[in-house]
């Protein structure tokens, strides 16, 4: 941004411009954030996509087949200056980055454990804030002590080419089972113990105690990054833990080749969707006339999820096990998403508060501002044996995202 005369940058003029406009300041940095994708990220993307739902989503995919959505929320109080100390620790993004990879001792060999854990958690299904799971960032966090706690400080580049498969997989060892082992239902994680600063009660009760794993953000205002996790999902990923320790212990991790094959095998474990343990799935239905709506009209069904999965756990007592991906079908004109449920279909129907909490749930679908005739929806509850006959079926142009 140029310098202006008061020494303020543009941007800081836009700021107090649009002070009191929430939407025009949510919509300004959507712009921007869109620039920087289509000038210093163009040639690491496949696509991008800027959806309209609750909050503006930008959906994108990288190279490597990553997926990333950032949605933009603006929250102004019109009574205090964006000057204020707390509008100033809210814009702190970059800084918790800074901050992890200063605290990581070797950013490049903490990149590749972030890779690898990220890639497991998609592919087993444990990767999501929007469908209740951990984002990118919680898994940073995790990577981050890892590296911290076992990699000795970087000396000299040669020292990062020559890091052996040895050294990584013991790192990955370490991730798995320290985090398998950790008390996630009465312990916050966080990577500052001695420097946290204490909060007052009210402010403990909603930074802390939202979301069933607490992952403390490194830096001010000490947000919960796994604010979005609820107790299903926590047993989830912690299941997801262990599955990989009872892998090594079936299996030899002594030589350099059965490392490496152990890794390979991490990676090949199966989507646990659905678990075992469940025995119907509440299926959604979205259908739209192309692919621009539909992703404008999932879009909006993922702003709402969290509220359902929520009301679902606390409100119903049920095990919920939310599905981490989006099933395209008809030229993405479709999508399919499952929600899986520990009771039987007959008992979920007939569960009272199930049945409330899922009308709600699909009332708000008429509450879509930029809902068109086209975007319809439809739901089913199933039984998981009937589901796995379904897939089992052909499916032309099925697309799973």
């Amino acid at each position: 941004e140029l310098k202006s005369r008061n020494n303020e940058t543009s941007f800081d003029e836009t700021l107090h411009q649009l002070k009191h406009d929430s939407t025009a300041l949510t919509n300004h940095i959507v712009n921007l954030l869109i620039t920087q994708i289509e000038g210093n990220l163009k040639d690491e993307i496949v696509y991008y996509r800027k959806i309209e739902a609750l909050f503006p989503i930008i959906s994108i995919l990288f190279n490597d087949q990553t997926k990333v959505e950032i949605f933009v929320q603006i929250e102004i109080n019109k009574e205090q200056s964006l000057n204020d100390s707390k509008s100033q620790e809210s814009l702190h993004g970059i800084h918790d980055i800074e901050r992890l990879l200063i605290y990581v001792r070797c950013p490049p060999i903490f990149q590749h454990l972030l890779t690898f854990i990220r890639t497991w958690a998609q592919h087993v299904g444990l990767y999501g804030q929007v469908y209740g799971y951990l984002g990118g960032y919680s898994w940073a966090i995790l990577c981050a002590y890892i590296c911290h706690t076992y990699l000795s400080p970087i000396k000299s580049l040669s020292s990062i080419e020559h890091f052996s498969i040895d050294e990584f997989f013991s790192l990955v060892q370490q991730f798995f089972t320290t985090f398998a082992k950790f008390n996630w239902s009465s312990q916050p994680f966080r990577l500052y113990s001695k420097s946290y600063k204490q909060k007052t009660l009210s402010e403990k009760l909603s930074v802390h105690n939202r979301g069933a794993m607490r992952i403390i953000s490194p830096s001010p205002p000490y947000n919960n990054t796994g604010r979005s996790t609820i107790n299903s999902t926590r047993d989830f990923i912690i299941q997801g833990f262990q599955r990989v320790l009872q892998l090594f212990d079936t299996i030899n991790t002594i030589t350099l080749e059965d490392k490496i094959n152990a890794l390979k095998q991490i990676l090949e474990l199966n989507n646990d969707f659905p678990n075992e343990k469940t025995k119907s799935l509440v299926q959604l239905t979205l259908t739209s006339v192309n692919s621009s709506e539909l992703d404008e009209w999932i879009g909006w069904m993922k702003s709402r999820l969290a509220h359902f999965i929520n009301d679902c756990e606390e409100e119903c007592h049920l095990v919920i096990q939310t599905q981490n991906s989006i099933e395209y079908r008809l030229n993405n004109t479709e999508a399919l998403y499952s929600i899986a449920f520990q009771l039987d279909p007959q008992t979920l129907i007939q569960h009272r508060n199930f049945s409330n909490c899922l009308k709600k749930f699909l009332d708000q679908f008429n509450l879509c501002p930029n809902r068109k005739e086209s975007m319809k929806i439809s739901h089913k509850i199933i039984s998981i044996d009937d589901w796995k006959l379904e897939q089992m079926q052909p499916k032309p142009q099925r697309i799973i995202k």
